[in-house]
C-alpha cells in the first residue's frame, strides 16, 4: 500500500529514461556504495537478471522478507518484487524499518482472485453448513495481506510452496477440515502427496453461488480449495513433459507446485523456487534439466550452470515481475525514503504476523 500523496514511477524523468543500461549499474553501484549496510536491495527469483546482479539477496518471497528483518543495519529495504511480497516484507520489518518497492504497479493476478470480500463471503456461506470453528483457514503466502490477516483472526495458518505438506498435516492434527486458497493446484497437489481421497477433496469458485457446491459434498470434505491458479505455471502442459522426454532422453524434470496436477505427477521432482535453485546445483555435471517455473529464473540459472543442460519446460513469464527494472530502481534509491514506501494498516499487520508465526513456528 503506498501513500497516497508520494509519487509513483509509472512515467520516470526524462535524464533517467535517457540513461543506457551501463550508466544505470554505474549510478546503482554508485548509490549502494553511499548508503552501505543502511540500505538493502532484495529481488526475487523471478527477476530480470541485470535486477537481481544489483540486489544484495535474492530469494523467494518469505525467505527475502525473514532476511529483511534480520539486517539489523538496514535503514531502508528496497524489495524488487510484486505487491503481496513487499507487503509482506513491511508486515515483518522492524518499526524503524521502511520498505520500499521500485514498481508499486506491479501485482500477483493470482492473489487478487482471491478478495477480502469474496473470501468474507465464502466463510460466511461455510460457517452455514458446516462447524466454522472446526475449519481452518490456510492461506497461501502470494494473497492479500487483507486475507492473511482475515486468516491470523480466525485461527489460521500461512504457506508457502515449500512447507504446505507440513502446514497442511498440522491442520489435519488440529481441525476437522481446512479451506485453502488462493491457488486451487497448490492445493490439489499437496492433497495428493499426502494421500487425502479425491471423494475429501471441494472445490470452492468464488465465481458462483455457494461456490458451486453441494453442502452434503461440503459436509463429507477434509479440503475446500479455492479456485485460483498461477498464469505462469498454468501454461505448462503434460504434453510439454512428454515432448521433453523424447527430445531429451535420461532428462531430469522438475516443476513448480502451482503447476497441474498432471504436470506434477509427470515431472520428477516439485518444489518452491528455492527449491528448484538447489535442485539444479545438486545435480551431476553433464545433467539435462527441464524446469518448468518462471522464465528469467530458468534463464538465469542456464548461465549460471554452464556444466548442465538446462531447458524451459516451455517459457513462460510473469509480466508483473518485469515491471521492475534498473530504471525504477535508480529512481527509488535517488529519492530513498521519500517515495514508494510501503505501508499495511497496523490491525492488517497485526494478524497477518499472527498467521505467518503460526507457521513460523513449524
Amino acid at each position: 500500500m503506498i501513500k497516497n500523496d508520494q509519487w509513483i514511477a509509472m512515467l520516470l524523468p526524462p535524464e533517467i529514461r535517457a540513461l543506457t543500461q551501463d550508466e544505470l549499474i554505474e549510478k546503482i553501484r554508485g548509490l549502494k556504495s553511499h548508503y552501505g549496510d543502511t540500505a538493502v536491495i532484495l529481488a526475487h527469483h523471478y527477476q530480470r537478471s541485470e535486477v537481481v546482479m544489483m540486489a544484495d539477496f535474492r530469494g523467494d518471497s518469505l525467505e527475502l522478507a525473514r532476511r529483511a528483518h534480520s539486517l539489523e543495519s538496514a535503514k531502508y529495504i528496497i524489495f524488487c518484487g510484486v505487491q503481496f511480497m513487499v507487503e509482506m516484507a513491511a508486515i515483518l520489518c522492524r518499526p524503524e524499518q521502511k520498505v520500499v518497492t521500485p514498481a508499486p504497479n506491479a501485482i500477483c493476478p493470482l492473489a487478487h482472485m482471491a478478495s477480502l470480500e469474496d473470501v468474507t463471503r465464502a466463510w460466511n456461506t461455510l460457517s452455514s453448513i458446516v462447524n466454522i470453528k472446526r475449519l481452518i483457514p490456510v492461506v497461501y503466502v502470494n494473497s492479500l495481506s487483507e486475507v492473511k490477516a482475515f486468516c491470523g483472526e480466525r485461527g489460521g495458518i500461512i504457506c508457502t510452496s515449500s512447507n504446505t505438506r507440513d502446514v497442511v498435516k498440522w491442520v489435519m492434527r488440529t481441525g476437522e477440515r481446512f479451506f485453502f486458497l488462493p491457488d486451487e493446484n497448490l492445493g490439489v497437489n499437496t492433497c495428493n502427496a499426502l494421500g487425502i481421497p479425491k471423494d475429501k477433496i471441494v472445490a470452492w469458485d468464488p465465481a458462483l453461488p455457494d461456490g458451486g457446491c453441494d453442502p452434503e459434498d461440503i459436509k463429507g470434505s477434509m479440503a475446500i480449495l479455492w479456485k485460483g491458479f498461477c498464469h505462469v505455471h498454468t501454461d505448462f502442459t503434460l504434453q510439454q513433459v512428454k515432448m521433453a522426454r523424447e527430445n531429451y532422453p535420461g532428462c531430469l524434470v522438475v516443476v513448480h507446485p502451482e503447476c497441474n496436477e498432471e504436470v506434477v505427477g509427470a515431472a520428477d521432482a516439485t518444489g518452491s523456487t528455492s527449491f528448484i535453485v538447489q535442485y539444479v546445483e545438486e545435480a551431476s555435471p553433464g545433467s539435462t534439466i527441464v524446469i518448468g517455473t518462471e522464465l528469467n529464473l530458468v534463464r538465469r540459472l542456464t548461465e549460471e550452470h554452464p556444466d548442465k543442460t538446462i531447458i524451459g519446460l516451455s517459457d513462460s513469464s510473469c509480466p508483473d515481475m518485469s515491471l521492475v527494472n534498473l530504471r525504477n530502481l535508480f529512481w527509488v534509491l535517488s529519492n530513498l525514503g521519500k517515495v514508494n514506501i510501503v505501508e499495511v494498516d497496523e490491525k492488517v499487520k497485526k494478524f497477518a504476523r499472527i498467521a505467518l508465526e503460526r507457521m513460523l513456528t513449524l
